[in-house]
């Protein structure tokens, strides 16, 4: 991204926040006086308060350009930025000799920013991504590594309007120049040519692979590289193929140590999941009630079992039982999806999520080897990318459900569940001619 455009883009984040805070504000005046001229204490506390109340956004790295707009986690920042900041209007307001704020507009003037500056960011979201649609707010990158994991991070970054990065080639240590990698992209030459390249090609990032290449190229391009005024240098953890979740840094003694989470989804994240799960799990769980009681007196009246049990495996391994409709003798019921009606029932028990993985049996985990870690730091779902994307190969199915892992959002969940229902009728129809 140029300089124009990050400054652009900073410019309107801080733009939108503070007509959200005053509309928040203002508002929680309205409701709780009504409209009457505002009063000297609360046009004394928003005249105080706002710019504080921005540096409490920025402290929180609420404008650092690398941060926001990416993941959910920066809705919750926002809580905590209004909420600081509140009580910095507080006491700017005190201090002044303006005490008399009443608590019930504190309270909505709280409520109201945290909503008001939450849309306002997602607003903002739809704003960047349209207009990286047009081309705008792209940086170009170069990925030194052309190994399987720097391959598995061109896949990644492959959608441009989400990653915000235009992947030029690759950079390699080992393969000559011009060997095709993937996707149309190339090596283009040793890190030895690195600085020729990034002022040839205008780069903007580098996505180094440590594990890619020889330790003396590592360190020549940290030296190179790192200077003012260069491109910005992004690392990519060794276990990027091999893990999901993302490490949080933690200091011993001033050493930085990468922390592991088991779980992929935690905060704000796993609090957006659980609601989703069991709020529109009960909802659906009583509209299929009668099409569950339907499909288990038809399996009744043709003899043999009902239910099958399947022991599967949960969030970090931990096996659990659940049961699915048995399949015989009538193929069209596994064939349209509907023998998985019971596993709405380990989504209301908290063992599987309506949106997942594929759920594994314990005695096949042996064939899911190196992807097993990042499966397991989600919950198995009722449905999700592999019941909607056609895939033709275990190794398609594994990169789809690590793409829904690592961007995971309420959103992506929504509409898989919308496609679910689409596949599922489209599916139940064809049958029946």
């Amino acid at each position: 991204m140029s300089r124009r455009g990050r400054f652009w883009l900073l410019a309107s984040l801080l733009a939108a926040d503070a007509l959200a805070l005053v509309a928040a504000l203002l508002g929680a005046y309205v409701l709780t006086s009504g409209f009457v001229p505002l009063a000297r204490a609360y046009g004394l506390a928003l005249g105080l308060g706002l710019l504080p109340w921005l540096g409490c956004f920025y402290t929180l790295r609420l404008y650092d350009l690398e941060t926001v707009l990416e993941d959910s986690q920066e809705y919750a920042t926002v809580a905590t930025g209004c909420t600081y900041g509140l009580l910095l209007l507080i006491v700017l307001a005190t201090v002044a000799g303006e005490a008399g704020l009443a608590l019930r507009w504190l309270f909505i003037s709280w409520v109201a920013a945290i909503v008001a500056v939450s849309a306002g960011r997602f607003s903002m979201r739809r704003v960047v991504r349209a207009m990286r649609r047009r081309g705008h707010l792209m940086a170009r990158a170069l990925i030194v590594g052309a190994d399987e994991q720097g391959r598995a991070i061109a896949r990644q970054l492959r959608s441009e309007v989400d990653s915000g990065l235009r992947v030029l080639g690759f950079v390699d240590d080992f393969l000559p120049r011009g060997t095709p990698v993937q996707d149309n992209l190339t090596v283009l030459g040793h890190p030895a040519v690195l600085p020729a390249l990034v002022a040839e090609l205008g780069v903007a990032e580098i996505v180094v692979v440590p594990g890619a290449m020889a330790w003396e190229s590592f360190q020549v391009i940290l030296e190179q590289m790192t200077l003012a005024g260069g491109p910005r240098i992004r690392l990519s953890p060794g276990y990027y193929d091999l893990l999901a979740t993302t490490p949080r840094v933690a200091h011993r003694n001033f050493v930085p140590l990468f922390v592991v989470d088991s779980a992929r989804l935690s905060g704000i994240d796993g609090l957006f999941k659980t609601l989703l799960d069991y709020g529109v799990g009960v909802v659906v769980f009583g509209l299929t009630l009668p099409l569950f009681a339907l499909v288990w007196f038809s399996r009744l009246r043709r003899g043999g079992p009902v239910f099958v049990n399947h022991h599967y495996l949960g969030i970090a391994g931990r096996s659990f039982s659940a049961r699915t409709f048995s399949a015989q003798p009538e193929g069209r019921l596994a064939a349209t999806g509907l023998d998985r009606l019971p596993l709405l029932w380990s989504v209301l028990t908290g063992r599987m999520s309506l949106v997942g993985p594929r759920p594994i049996q314990a005695d096949t985990r042996h064939r899911y080897g190196r992807w097993l870690p990042s499966l397991a730091s989600v919950k198995p779902g009722v449905t999700g990318p592999w019941a909607v994307v056609p895939v033709s190969a275990q190794e398609e199915e594994m990169r789809a459900a690590l793409y829904y892992i690592r961007n995971w959002t309420i959103w992506l969940d929504v509409q898989v569940l919308a496609q679910t229902v689409l596949v599922t009728l489209r599916r139940r129809w064809g049958n029946l001619d």
